[in-house]
């Protein structure tokens, strides 16, 4: 039996209600499961959703398609939903959970918890699991002599897909100028890219830059120190 790997990341939204506004959180953490095993989705709001139990619903997203309804009422299976799909919580409570016992390679999608914008993706993949090549590559001389000065990381050949990638300067986090590709496929393996922009100042200041990558719940990196070039 192929091992299946199911990938969650979460969102957070804060929701304006007819009673106030009421935030939504969902578990953050990544599972690996095999086929035909059971996985369960936690969704939570900051306060009970006393009189409307018909709030909480559960949907699945394909990609390039609508949001399907699975779930309603909290529990209640739409017409043509499989019976490994369940949801669970109380009527006037704030924890709810969706369950699908015996995960098949299907149900690969993005869940909502309700119909609103937050949401869990699941990537559900056959196959064994590649770690990524991963590269930095510096600035080009040219580029340095101008104002700003880009390096590139090169993430290839990875599988399953669902790769993170962050970048450090010095040992800071550095979320400005970053710009990451989308993840490609092809012959079931992954790959992506990632540009961290930076000022030609602040390329003048910065010693050890570092791309870092979380693929399958193992951390990769590639670092550059300038002072070695």
């Amino acid at each position: 039996m192929n091992n299946i790997l199911i990938l969650i990341w979460t969102l957070t939204l804060c929701i304006q209600e007819i009673w106030g506004q009421v935030t939504v959180t969902q578990d953050p953490e990544i599972k690996s499961i095999k086929q035909g095993e059971t996985v369960t989705i936690s969704c939570k709001t900051s306060q009970p959703i006393s009189g409307c139990n018909d709030c909480v619903s559960w949907y699945q997203q394909k990609p390039g398609e609508a949001p399907k309804l699975l779930i309603y009422y909290i529990r209640r299976l739409q017409s043509g939903t499989p019976s490994r799909f369940s949801g669970s919580g109380s009527d006037y409570g704030s924890d709810f959970t969706l369950t699908i016992s015996g995960v098949q390679t299907e149900d690969t999608g993005d869940y909502y918890c309700r119909s609103y914008h937050n949401g869990i993706n699941i990537y559900i993949i056959t196959g064994p699991t590649v770690k990524p090549s991963v590269s930095l590559l510096p600035p080009s001389s040219l580029q340095i002599s101008g104002d700003s000065a880009a390096l590139l990381c090169l993430l290839s050949s990875y599988s399953p897909q669902g790769a993170l990638v962050s970048w450090t300067l010095d040992g800071s986090e550095v979320t400005e100028g970053v710009v990451t590709s989308a993840e490609s496929e092809q012959n079931g393996r992954y790959s992506r890219s990632s540009v961290l922009t930076l000022s030609k100042a602040r390329w003048e200041e910065g010693e050890l830059y570092v791309c870092r990558v979380t693929h399958d719940g193992a951390p990769h990196e590639a670092s550059f120190h300038k002072s070695l070039c």
